[in-house]
């Protein structure tokens, strides 16, 4: 007779963990998929602008030197063009919480910008390698921060 306690406490204990250990797992798998809190985007578009203002303002204080320097001022052209289209990226999708919209956006963008940068700068590789560098850790420093 007290085998079978014994017998029906451990498969008792065994269903219980085992249903813990689903339900701890489906949590997690929910806390991986959530979402990336929706004003990290818009924050994220503010710093890329203000590296755009800091590229032009290196241009204009002759910091950086073109592979062409007669195409200085298509360069900074382009660069209030891409500035232009990073508030226009921002305010068309304010409202939308789809990730997925932002990232590819903001992919898109930032391969702009970097193709940009190496099209028309002496160094170029350099300077779009360390303004990466810097999205990605300010990126990574809202998203955790949110």
């Amino acid at each position: 007779m007290l085998e079978i306690y014994i017998l029906i406490s451990a498969l008792t204990f065994l269903i219980l963990y085992f249903y813990i250990k689903k339900f701890t797992n489906k949590i997690d798998e929910q806390t991986l998929l959530e979402p990336i809190k929706s004003d990290v985007y818009p924050k994220f578009c503010d710093i890329c602008d203000e590296k755009i203002r800091q590229i032009k303002d290196e241009v204009l204080n002759e910091n950086f030197k073109f592979l062409n320097i007669e195409k200085k001022d298509e360069f900074l052209e382009k660069l209030g063009d891409l500035s232009r289209k990073l508030t226009f990226i921002q305010t068309m999708n304010l409202s939308k919480k789809n990730d997925e919209i932002w990232q590819n956006e903001l992919f898109n963008f930032l391969k702009e910008l970097e193709n940009l940068i190496l099209n028309y700068l002496d160094n170029g590789e350099k300077i779009a390698d360390d303004l990466r560098n810097y999205l990605f850790d300010e990126f990574n420093k809202l998203k955790n921060n949110n």
